[in-house]
């Protein structure tokens, strides 16, 4: 007798992560997991390559029975229809428009219902919720990579807030508070192109620069927080993505001048399938 499943996947900007789950009793058990590099600024072609050589890593559907496909998935993204809404985002520009509900049901043999999308910053929040059992608090959760996530948690619900879109100095929050905009200050700053934040923290020819750009994140990070975070009158703040890896260099001085309960990110990838497993229903 086949086992009823869950296939779990967390798409970013830069990476696909997979895992399967066996639901039995309210519980949900490990099974299998995969993970690889994508690069969303490929063709529709290679970026969905990419993406089912993890998917197929972990679909076992001789020996099990899939009953729906979670996806996690950063915005703007239709997640009720599936249909890819990315544009000049620096990331999936080729899926614009795309139906990409109907793609994976027909590539995968499952249903389109069992098909169903989380914004990504909802997912990793319901994940950090389970993990530090913040369930009975008001909580935002931000992710800072290549992009800004924002999710905020109240009374049993998750909901995307969408801020990394928000007006903020001269454009959008996201200019300047992510990889893209640490990267961006470096350059204006004359230093050489850089692949990500974690390269800046390796050079050890870098060290002021290095000091310089968290110092350039933390004060966007404050301005943000004041400006889109305080007015929602929350218990805490959970920081994940990439960057929040980094949290030593930026966080002890968001906490000193907030005064605001600030929480790091398990960075336990099954956080976020069980997270993601719990918001279905």
């Amino acid at each position: 007798m086949k086992s009823s499943i869950i296939v779990c996947l967390d798409i970013g900007g830069s990476h696909i992560a997979a895992a399967s789950l066996r639901a039995e009793g309210g519980q949900y058990f490990p099974l299998n997991e995969a993970r690889g590099d994508v690069d969303s600024g490929e063709s529709r072609e290679r970026i969905l390559q990419q993406w089912d050589t993890v998917i197929r890593q972990v679909w076992d559907e001789e020996n099990q029975h899939i009953a729906a496909l979670l996806i996690a998935m950063p915005g703007p993204f239709d997640y009720v229809r599936g249909i890819c809404l990315m544009d000049g985002m620096h990331k999936y520009q080729a899926l614009l428009h795309m139906d990409v509900k109907s793609y994976l049901s027909a590539s995968y043999g499952i249903s389109a219902d069992a098909v169903r999308f989380v914004n990504d910053a909802e997912a990793f929040l319901w994940g950090e919720l389970y993990h530090h059992q913040l369930q009975e608090k008001r909580i935002v959760g931000l992710t800072l990579g290549t992009g800004l996530g924002s999710a905020l948690y109240g009374h049993g619900e998750v909901k995307d807030l969408n801020f990394g879109s928000a007006t903020f100095r001269e454009g959008i929050a996201e200019d300047y508070i992510s990889t893209r905009g640490m990267l961006a200050f470096l350059k204006r700053r004359g230093v050489r192109q850089l692949p990500h934040v974690k390269a800046l923290l390796e050079a050890e020819d870098l060290v002021a620069e290095r000091v310089a750009a968290f110092n350039y994140l933390s004060d966007a990070l404050l301005d943000f927080l004041r400006q889109h975070i305080l007015p929602l009158q929350t218990d805490g703040i959970v920081f994940g993505g990439n960057i929040a890896k980094a949290h030593r260099w930026f966080l002890p001085a968001i906490e000193e001048e907030l005064q605001l309960p600030c929480y790091v990110a398990s960075f336990q990838e099954w956080n976020l399938f069980y997270g993601l497993a719990t918001s279905y229903k």
